[in-house]
């Protein structure tokens, strides 16, 4: 299962992600940021909702941080993530990440 829901206000939307972040879904997640993307407001990202991931979402959120011009926030991440970024050897993802934390939608 997967689902992408807009939160916040129109000026400070929160894109959560929720469900399996998976290969299985990649499609829907990728057409979920991209849409999110093209608006022209900067956003945030909410993963607290997500109970599984894969490379192929690392992937993505690499892929996402790369271009420097949108100013992507984040919401805490869930542990699970963490532990596979570094697995993977993606550390610097997250060390990445952990630069644009904000604790409170």
């Amino acid at each position: 299962m997967f689902a992408s829901t807009i939160q916040g206000t129109p000026d400070h939307p929160v894109l959560r992600l929720d469900g399996s972040l998976t290969l299985e879904h990649a499609t829907q997640i990728h057409a979920a940021l991209m849409a999110r993307l093209a608006a022209p407001e900067p956003f945030r990202l909410d993963l607290r909702g997500a109970d599984r991931f894969d490379l192929s979402f690392v992937q993505m959120l690499h892929a996402l941080l790369k271009d420097q011009s949108r100013p992507i926030g984040f919401l805490p991440l869930p542990d699970g993530l963490v532990e596979l970024a570094a697995s993977v050897g993606a550390d610097s993802l997250i060390k990445e990440i952990s630069t644009r934390i904000e604790e409170h939608v």
